[in-house]
């Protein structure tokens, strides 16, 4: 009976310690697996907040000095153009195989011939004038010579008369030979304008008349434009005009074809002291000397982007042309992946890029490439690197000019 008993109780004891222990190993293992649930669920929750946001590409910017660019478009002209006029009537005799449009003439290149009969009588008739008053004029001399001896000779005290010495009488001769040499220089320069040529190397861009024709004073005879300088007239606002410094003179200047991409060196000679009434501008004046010798040749007619290298500016911004909005606005991700936007005003362009002014004091920024309409403050986002091969490359080539 005792055995029983004891028995019994040993028995409940060790069903009681099996109990406690697969308790104790159950409650270990709950409390293993607890941090790791909570560290798979933290983890979760990490990458859904990493992925959560609007996908945004976007570039590193780092503020620094560039020179500043000054962009404008202009049409390239001859330094001169001018519309040669007969300055003489006559018949025209000989008209030059030159004179055509198209060709190149040199200064002083003879290429229409006009009658100059009447002009050569009226030579003729001058010098035998002038002859008639040189010998008038030796008379009168040897008439004042002889008076002023007899005056001497007659004892008179006192002064003479101009006219008793005949002083009037040879500043009269005097008087009509200069004026008979005068006639002569006026008919032979009459004479030589029947003679018409070219007052500067340049290409005949038009030609107004033909052989056998009769011209007269003031009649168009043919246009020429010059080939020794092209000048070209660009507009720009006042503030560009202030980034170019005091040296104007100093400042680079490239001129490019926006068709072919062909580029010259020019200079910049003058501007016109004055903003345009209407369009608030200033308008400045390049040139490019020996056009049609210059590789390629630069043309007149030809569209040109001038491209004028001033100061440079410290503390700038280059991005992307694309990141600044029609509204002025630019689009930064700050740290935590949220936008933020700045009112940019834009100092000055380049070939795909835009330089600002830096708003902050940061070292680099991150820029949205391509904002759109759906950009608020604050949004979350997610960065992305831009492929930003072409925008480095226009950066780079903006600033090297």
């Amino acid at each position: 009976m005792k055995k029983t008993l004891f028995q019994k109780t040993a028995g409940k004891w060790i069903i009681f310690i099996l109990t406690v222990l697969v308790c104790v190993s159950l409650a270990a293992l709950f409390l293993q697996s607890k941090p790791k649930e909570q560290a798979e669920h933290t983890d979760n929750n990490t990458k859904d907040s990493a992925l959560s946001g609007m996908p945004v590409s976007i570039v590193s910017i780092h503020p620094s000095s560039y020179p500043a660019l000054i962009t404008a478009l202009g049409e390239v002209k001859p330094l001169w153009q001018s519309a040669i006029k007969a300055k003489v009537d006559g018949a025209v005799l000989n008209v030059s195989d030159r004179l055509q449009p198209g060709n190149l003439v040199k200064k002083d290149e003879l290429l229409l011939e006009i009658d100059s009969t009447s002009f050569d009588a009226r030579l003729s008739e001058t010098e035998s004038q002038e002859a008639e008053a040189k010998l008038a004029l030796l008379k009168e001399e040897r008439e004042s010579r002889e008076a002023q001896a007899n005056w001497h000779r007659s004892g008179i005290k006192g002064a003479p008369a101009d006219l008793a010495l005949r002083k009037p009488q040879l500043d009269a001769a005097r008087a009509a030979v200069q004026a008979a040499q005068d006639a002569v220089t006026n008919a032979r320069k009459q004479r030589s304008y029947t003679k018409i040529r070219a007052p500067f190397d340049g290409i005949i861009m038009e030609r107004h008349v033909n052989p056998g024709e009769t011209l007269f004073a003031g009649d168009a005879v043919f246009t020429l434009f010059s080939v020794q300088t092209a000048e070209i007239w660009v507009h720009v606002a006042n503030e560009q005009w202030q980034l170019l410094g005091a040296n104007k003179a100093q400042v680079q200047v490239r001129v490019v074809s926006p068709e072919t991409g062909a580029s010259w060196q020019a200079r910049l000679v003058r501007d016109a002291q004055r903003l345009n009434p209407q369009s608030r501008l200033r308008t400045l004046y390049l040139q490019v000397d020996n056009p049609l010798e210059q590789t390629p040749p630069l043309l007149t007619g030809t569209f040109v982007r001038a491209e004028i290298t001033g100061l440079d500016i410290p503390n700038l911004l280059c991005i992307p042309e694309t990141a600044l909005t029609r509204q002025g606005f630019v689009w930064f991700v700050q740290a935590d992946n949220r936008l933020h936007s700045i009112q940019a005003q834009p100092v000055f362009y380049g070939e795909g890029v835009v330089y600002i002014r830096n708003p902050g004091e940061s070292e680099t920024y991150s820029v949205a490439v391509s904002p759109n309409a759906s950009f608020t403050n604050g949004l979350s986002v997610q960065p992305q690197p831009h492929e930003k091969k072409n925008a480095e490359q226009a950066s780079t080539t903006s600033a090297a000019n």
